[in-house]
């Protein structure tokens, strides 16, 4: 038993001699990995971080008969809130011209480009028609921080100096269109 216990102890032996260079190498390349690892996760790193608000601008248009009060949104076709007073182009006779002033305010906050039209409603009466045009004192409209966010329109209707007496007595609406489009 002797022997064989020697021999034990031999091979333990020998095992234990063959081990440790190969931890040593396994214990090495670790280590070495480790460094190589802490000095990657050492570099240096920064950041810098803006934040900033933002907002979409406003676009809103509305009306008056006067330029002074009574500001009025009037954007339904089909119900509008101003009406220029019946008397303004009543009992027009051939060849005359009348004219109404009507304002344009902007009360949003981006400036606005105006295109201005006319037109007869549905419904008139007239064999034909007196010729209507409106134009702008401005086509464009500052925001409403401006210092001129309105301007006038003026309606021109003229009859025609050879207006036919087929015409008497006949009515028709007018309808005065402000498109505005937002601006920079």
């Amino acid at each position: 038993m002797n022997t064989e216990n020697t021999t034990r102890a031999e091979r333990r032996q020998n095992r234990k001699g063959k081990r440790r260079p190969v931890v040593a190498i396994v214990l090495a390349t670790l280590a070495i990995g480790g460094i190589g690892a802490a000095a990657t996760s050492a570099a240096w790193t920064d950041n810098v971080f803006f934040s900033a608000s933002a907002q979409a601008a406003t676009f809103n248009l509305v009306g008056s008969l006067d330029g002074s009060t009574n500001w009025v949104e009037s954007d339904n076709q089909s119900s509008i809130a101003l009406t220029i007073p019946s008397s303004t182009f009543a009992n027009m006779l051939p060849g005359q011209t009348r004219t109404a002033t009507v304002y344009v305010k902007n009360t949003g906050t981006t400036n606005a480009s105006l295109i201005v039209s006319t037109a007869w409603a549905s419904g008139s009466t007239f064999v034909d028609a007196p010729t209507v045009t409106a134009s702008a004192a401005s086509s464009t409209l500052t925001a409403a921080s401006g210092a001129t966010p309105q301007t006038a329109i003026t309606v021109t209707v003229t009859a025609p100096s050879n207006w036919a007496t087929t015409n008497q007595g006949k009515s028709g609406s007018i309808v005065v269109t402000v498109a505005g489009t937002a601006t920079a």
